[in-house]
């Protein structure tokens, strides 16, 4: 009757513990598509921690190690155009196999239009269904973000299996299922048993979890990310069917490798009581073997799925981008050949970080110099031009009215400084920045390169020597190049190469006022002398400064007098 009384009791506390899974699941599904509905098309609320960036750049640094061939945004370009916080306006993926994705997808501009096509094809697609798309994002937001789970290290290791302590908690578990038992036929006996396998239990979970807790985090994330590929896969979304299939299939290849539902329950619950239950049945730690073995053995099945539920992820968050910004355009693109002339063309564009932006228009067939006063606009202007060049060759997506391009290769040579670590000057390593872009120079894709002030780190003389010489070098190859600069004697040295745009200002009651708009032509005004007028140095200072400057412009010399 006892025994009874105990298989009673415990069929109770599992019918409990179901309904309260189920209530708690209910709960916190309808609260998930609550809060996907509302964060859709609105500036992205993810958190970032100083660490967190390199964490999820994870995957690309993988993909850039392992496959040299292909053509990567290098890192100058990538901090010039202050890609880190582009990338988190645009991140609003549910999934940390989602966010390593589209970090690696923006730094890997493609030069297959097909490609892009189909980008942009299941981008509108996300746009035009809520109901699909929410179904996909609550899947994705089950599989959730572990930054620092590392799970892409094992798809491209290549590291063999080693077995561990399996058999070891095979038997302390048994212990612990066998405890009850005893204590029916000798009840002291048995409460110690029990008392004594639970802290051994408790400290093997600890001291094992320590050692193993990288491993571990990575498995439960490949775990799940088996489970949801499968779940994915059953949306049955026509528009889909070929990820959907290949999802099913490579998920069907890893059969047996997903744990139990009770494991997936315990290692993602945040719940203290079942944190005791997990710690006690050595849940994660006889799990490890088998999955590890497994993993080991279906890499590649991995990284499919991995890339597949990525780019499903990472194309959602580009259409809430689409859905976030005032306007945009899906950029046409086009391959420059024999016949055909690189160039760009853009009406109305601007860039994604500034709020009320001012927009520019332009057609650019040849290399461009742009002046203009300090302030004024052209730094600004030249990242955007290229923050959309990289964008239409990612995602499809660019901030404009119009955009139309040749495919490039894309360069940047902006925000250089000393290298105090290695001594490196601040003129050495912009001698190095652009000496990447002239290898880089080829007759089969042509180059698109944004300079700003080039070699400013010399003197004049031989700043403008060497300058109007890289250039002229530029424009004889197959590149668009455009280049700021201050130094206006480029504008006539370079005036049969390169077309001409500014900037410009206007002072109004001793203030500047910039209307960041792009004019053709060469700029004609000057602030430098002004600033330091309106900034209340001496007057002296600033006639003889400007004296000084008027006497240069009329006899190209300059005098210590005057």
């Amino acid at each position: 009757m006892e025994l009874l009384n105990y298989v009673l009791l415990a069929i109770l506390a599992i019918a409990a513990f179901v309904a309260y899974i189920m209530f708690k699941k209910r709960s916190t599904a309808k609260k998930l598509g609550q809060e996907i509905k509302a964060r859709w098309g609105r500036m992205p609320v993810e958190k970032y921690r100083e660490e967190d960036m390199e964490a999820l750049k994870g995957y690309f640094d993988n993909l850039r190690e392992a496959e040299t061939e292909k053509t990567f945004l290098d890192d100058i370009t990538w901090n010039d155009l202050d890609l880190d916080n582009i990338f988190k306006r645009v991140n609003s993926t549910q999934s940390t196999v989602g966010e390593e994705y589209l970090y690696s997808l923006i730094r890997e501009p493609i030069t297959d239009p097909a490609r892009l096509n189909e980008r942009n094809r299941l981008v509108e697609f996300f746009q035009n269904n809520p109901e699909q798309r929410i179904r996909l994002q609550s899947l994705l937001a089950g599989l959730g973000k572990k930054r620092y789970a590392g799970v892409s290290n094992y798809f491209f290791s290549t590291a063999e299996y080693k077995p561990f302590r399996r058999n070891k908690y095979l038997l302390q578990l048994a212990v612990l299922l066998l405890s009850p038992v005893i204590m029916v036929f000798d009840l002291p006996t048995g409460v110690i048993i029990l008392i004594a396998i639970f802290f051994y239990n408790m400290t093997t979970y600890y001291k094992t979890k320590n050692e193993l807790a990288g491993y571990l985090d990575s498995m439960s994330y490949m775990v799940n990310l088996i489970s949801y590929s499968k779940k994915i896969s059953d949306c049955d979304i026509p528009e889909m069917k070929d990820y959907s299939e290949r999802l099913k299939k490579t998920a069907s290849m890893m059969k047996g490798t997903s744990i139990k539902s009770f494991y997936q329950i315990f290692y993602n619950t945040q719940d203290p009581f079942f944190e005791y239950i997990k710690i006690l049945f050595l849940v994660e730690l006889i799990s490890f073997e088998s999955i590890n073995k497994k993993i080991t053995k279906h890499r590649s099945e991995l990284r499919v799925l991995f890339e597949t539920v990525g780019l499903l992820d990472s194309l959602i968050s580009v259409a809430s981008l689409r859905e976030s910004v005032p306007f945009y355009t899906v950029p046409e693109l086009y391959k420059a050949d024999s016949r055909i002339r690189p160039g760009i063309s853009f009406t109305e564009i601007y860039h994604p970080l500034i709020d009320e932006p001012i927009t520019n228009s332009a057609e650019i067939n040849r290399p461009v110099l742009v002046t203009g006063s300090n302030a004024s606009g052209k730094s600004t202007f030249l990242k955007t031009v290229a923050i959309n060049a990289v964008f239409a060759q990612t995602i499809s997506t660019c901030f404009a009215k119009e955009y139309k391009s040749s495919i490039f290769l894309i360069f940047t040579s902006m925000a250089l400084r000393d290298d105090l670590q290695s001594s490196e000057s601040y003129y050495i390593a912009e001698i190095k920045s652009l000496k990447r872009i002239l290898d880089s120079l080829n007759d089969q894709i042509p180059l698109f390169c944004v300079i700003d002030e080039v070699l400013r780190g010399t003197n004049t003389i031989e700043r403008i020597a060497a300058s109007s010489e890289v250039m002229r070098y530029l424009a004889g190859k197959n590149c668009i190049c455009m280049t700021a600069t201050h130094d206006i004697e480029l504008v006539s040295i370079l005036e049969s190469l390169f077309d001409n745009y500014h900037f410009q200002e206007s002072f109004h009651d001793s203030n500047i006022v910039f209307d960041y708009k792009l004019y053709p032509g060469k700029s004609k005004t000057r602030n430098a002398i002004k600033l330091l007028e309106i900034m209340g140095y001496p007057d002296l200072t600033v006639k003889a400064a400007r004296k000084t400057a008027e006497h240069f412009e009329l006899t190209g010399t300059w005098t210590s007098d005057a």
